[in-house]
């Protein structure tokens, strides 16, 4: 199997994802409240369990965030305010809905279109294998759909953020896409990387997506490595 040279490959990230030893974290993605109107921006989200999910107040009037289920409410309230929810394990238990499928609307627009919703999935998970400065090593990822696209992009700049409409991309302008991943039949993609000796103690943030068309798609959690 060929070996990416980090550096080397790959345009800026398109599409989907257009718009210190390992340390790892979940998502916390943004959801903006009615910046442009009657809208949550974006509409619909797929997260990671454990992932969270903050709601700002972007726009003007009054609004609120409250699932149909009843598995969160925020306040009525206007700009400025924000609203979290995290979607870990403790929560999905305490809250069960179908498929962990949480629909949620403003309630005093509903009438007029503001709902959204968002599906927890199983985690997609980032990690790194003998990432340092002047060696060979991988880039890996877990508990992708059996042959699953797989995008992961890398920065130098910074982890961040960046709200695209998969939620919020934990890379710094300027970032590159590495040669997409098709994932095996146990739901695992690995890309060998060349990492040359020139970026030793340079830390290099990394993210990435499993596709699944029309733009869709499901963020991994974001990791950053210092060589």
């Amino acid at each position: 199997m060929s070996k990416t040279t980090l550096l080397r490959s790959g345009a800026l990230l398109a599409a989907g994802l257009l718009l210190s030893s390992v340390a790892s974290a979940q998502n916390n993605h943004i959801v903006e409240v009615a910046p442009l109107g009657f809208t949550y921006e974006p509409q619909d989200l797929n997260v990671n369990v454990g992932d969270t999910v903050t709601w700002v107040w972007a726009g003007g009037g009054t609004h609120d965030v409250v699932s149909d289920d009843g598995a969160f409410q925020s306040a009525l309230a206007s700009a400025p305010n924000t609203f979290s929810v995290t979607f870990d394990s403790i929560f999905l238990a305490a809250n069960p809905v179908t498929s962990d499928f949480y629909a949620y609307h403003c309630t005093p627009h509903q009438a007029f279109g503001m709902v959204g919703s968002i599906q927890v999935m199983d985690a997609r998970v980032l990690s790194v294998t003998n990432f340092t400065a002047g060696s060979a090593g991988s880039i890996d990822v877990s508990g992708v759909t059996p042959g699953g696209l797989v995008i992961l992009g890398y920065s130098l700049a910074g982890n961040g953020p960046v709200s695209i409409a998969m939620g919020t991309l934990s890379l710094t302008p300027p970032f590159n896409q590495l040669p997409g991943l098709t994932a095996d039949a146990s739901g695992n993609a690995t890309m060998p990387v060349n990492l040359p000796a020139g970026l030793a103690g340079s830390t290099v943030h990394l993210h990435g997506a499993e596709m699944f068309g029309g733009g869709a798609g499901i963020l991994t959690n974001p990791i950053s490595v210092t060589l």
